[in-house]
């Protein structure tokens, strides 16, 4: 099935279940699973309302082949502002949790664009494949091109990482759900920084809209690239903290992405 299959029955049923193909390891991909609660989400927003941050904790693995539901309450109803909070449950547990915060566009004095930044042209860079049972399943339906930065686990010596991603199979449209998935796709930027196959997991990770998607002068299309650019910020004691800026392919800022990854290299 297609990341929009799956996002179609996010909206209409509570009941999921993933195919392997879409597994990192032994858990769902968490971009997919934190996009099915955000697409749940949308269904109780009003269509003036944009997303503007959302905060995501992987409790635990949402295991593929395994029946799981969607859960959703409203935290509260403002004037501008709405936040609203979903979980994953499996197996009578939580295994994601996602709060989301969506607001109306206002009035302001204070006007601070982002500087917009040439990234070249879409897609060019070396192509990061899928290769089974070594990268991820849910690799099989994603394009990465590397720009900055190296593989995972090739003892790099950098500490940042760049490069295009997008869905290997074009989308009937291009959604903040669809961008979320793309964003957790990359793997942790802290990962090219092994010598040797090592498992690591998301333990939280935030997102904030810089340019929601409806507002953008130059709307994305479905099978249109994104740019990624992370870096490590710090690293020690098991722990790396990274931010990322995501880009449309003229250069305009998107969102700003921050993630805790455990990494468990010594065991």
């Amino acid at each position: 099935m297609l990341i929009d299959d799956y996002l179609k029955q996010a909206r209409e049923d509570n009941q999921l279940v993933i195919h392997p193909s879409w597994g990192q390891g032994r858990t769902t991909f968490g971009g997919l699973s934190a996009a099915l609660l955000l697409e749940k989400m949308q269904t109780k927003i009003s269509s003036d309302r944009h997303l503007r941050s959302l905060n995501v904790n992987f409790c635990g693995p949402l295991l593929t082949d395994i029946p799981f539901t969607l859960e959703q309450h409203v935290l509260s109803e403002g004037k501008s502002i709405s936040q609203l909070t979903g979980q994953a449950i499996q197996d009578e547990k939580k295994v994601t949790q996602l709060t989301a915060c969506f607001g109306v566009e206002r009035e302001s004095d204070i006007e601070i664009p982002a500087t917009p930044i040439d990234l070249g042209e879409q897609g060019t860079g070396q192509q990061f494949n899928y290769i089974k049972g070594v990268t991820p399943e849910f690799i099989q339906h994603v394009e990465f091109s590397y720009c900055e930065g190296g593989f995972p686990f090739s003892n790099s010596k950098h500490n940042h990482l760049a490069g295009w991603v997008r869905f290997k199979e074009p989308t009937s449209l291009f959604t903040e759900s669809h961008l979320v998935a793309l964003i957790d796709a990359w793997p942790p930027t802290v990962l090219q920084k092994l010598q040797r196959l090592s498992p690591c997991a998301s333990v939280s990770w935030s997102l904030e809209f810089a340019q929601p998607l409806a507002m953008l002068d130059e709307p994305l299309k479905a099978g249109d690239w994104v740019y990624y650019d992370a870096e490590i910020k710090q690293a020690h004691h098991g722990y790396a903290h990274t931010v990322a800026r995501i880009y449309h392919p003229n250069g305009t800022l998107i969102a700003l992405s921050r993630q805790l990854v455990a990494v468990y290299d010594k065991r």
